[in-house]
């Protein structure tokens, strides 16, 4: 395809600036200035015509080009304009009396097509990270209250719990302080969350282009996804962190009356976890983070994906509709956390636990697993399962809905 392409191009130019003049001949200083400007011209043209190319903002200036190049992709594009570019200036040597009446017409085809590339490359990291950004705020907005919710149950006390259940949770917290106090630390995971869901979603379209992801190979969604993940994880542990440490303290207000907050702020977890622990202080867990986010995020990415294809595939125009992209979401989600729940209660413990290190109570995955197993068994892995499972599949299809949604209106 980038052959057809070149051909076309090399020979649109050749022709229109008359360079197919036999090589060497010595022209008169009237057609070396006629043939100046009908490079000028020509060189002009094919600017625009690049542009239209690259962008598909106008109609190509000669015939059938669009045709031939509709799917040609941009590194082939990058090097059928860089040979193009070099044959224009070689023939523009020549054709000039011997050298003299050169023009600067060096790199034409191969500058403008890496400014292209490049400006394309620029352009799909914006999308996906205003995207990603679009999404964070939505699943915070929708998640948040049920995240408290289920935090509070996973840290409560096996042998002196406060809460009976997850409706007795959320109606403590609003009777003491009101809906305000299901969004209690929202402001570390909203700011949070719109960088790491910018980054996810970025992660998850270089991914899915660095795996070549396919309808006919439904696995392949599930490894972008883990490789995004993979790359989510290091900005999520973190706001993860913080916005754990900042709930935690509701519940150990309302377990001991008498309890006074060491922190005044989320800045003040920072500080002290920066304090005892310096730049691993905001990676605390980070290993029981991975280990759920791995499998967990091709789970994710998996079902969702390969779920809207099955919906788009019952459809006649061959695409899914909004109301089955946000069932495709919601079914995503589902399956994220329904499988993978015990593990993030581990994760929690760890992330709740004390961020100077002499005051921890575990002191690792594996110290955790067992105490929490030694305190109340199987059923300790699932607390908090209910509240998790109803904030998963609005939450996650409304981020999944809101990604798809922009990315298609600003494309």
């Amino acid at each position: 395809m980038g052959v057809l392409f070149e051909s076309s191009l090399a020979r649109y130019i050749w022709t229109r600036t008359g360079l197919l003049t036999a090589r060497g001949a010595r022209l008169s200083p009237r057609r070396r200035r006629t043939n100046d400007r009908k490079r000028a011209r020509v060189v002009e043209k094919m600017d625009r015509t690049t542009r239209a190319l690259v962008y598909g903002d106008a109609p190509f200036a000669f015939a059938g080009a669009r045709e031939r190049v509709g799917r040609l992709n941009e590194a082939a594009m990058c090097a059928a304009l860089q040979r193009v570019g070099d044959a224009t200036r070689s023939a523009s040597a020549s054709a000039s009396d011997g050298g003299r009446g050169r023009r600067a017409t060096s790199g034409v085809g191969g500058t403008f097509a890496a400014s292209a590339v490049n400006e394309n490359a620029s352009m799909k990291f914006a999308k996906d990270v205003f995207a990603g950004t679009c999404g964070g705020i939505t699943v915070t907005l929708l998640g948040h209250p049920f995240d408290t919710v289920k935090v509070l149950l996973q840290t409560q006390s096996s042998k002196n719990p406060v809460y009976s259940g997850a409706v007795d949770a959320a109606s403590k917290v609003i009777k003491a302080e009101g809906v305000g106090g299901l969004y209690r630390g929202v402001t570390s995971p909203l700011a949070g969350q719109m960088f790491f869901r910018a980054t996810l979603f970025f992660a998850y379209a270089r991914a899915k282009e660095f795996v070549g992801v396919s309808p006919e190979d439904p696995l392949s969604y599930a490894k972008a996804g883990a490789l995004a993940w993979l790359a989510g994880t290091f900005f999520e542990s973190p706001i993860d962190l913080y916005k754990s440490q900042w709930q935690c303290q509701l519940i150990k207000a309302k377990a001991d009356p008498a309890y006074k907050s060491p922190y005044n702020s989320v800045l003040d977890v920072v500080k002290e976890s920066w304090k005892h622990n310096g730049i691993r202080g905001p990676y605390q867990a980070f290993h029981a983070t991975m280990a759920r986010n791995l499998p967990a995020g091709a789970v994710y990415f998996g079902v969702f994906e390969n779920a809207k294809n099955t919906f788009a595939k019952m459809n006649d125009d061959g695409k899914a509709t909004n109301a089955q992209i946000i069932a495709s979401g919601g079914i995503g989600g589902f399956f994220y956390w329904s499988l993978f729940y015990p593990i993030d209660v581990i994760k929690s413990a760890l992330m709740t636990d004390a961020v100077n290190p002499a005051q921890r109570k575990f002191s690792g995955f594996f110290d955790a697993a067992g105490k929490l197993y030694t305190s109340g068994g199987v059923r300790a892995f699932y607390r908090g399962l209910v509240p998790c499972l109803l904030r998963a599949s609005p939450a996650n299809a409304g981020m999944l809905f809101t990604v798809d949604y922009i990315r298609r209106i600003i494309d």
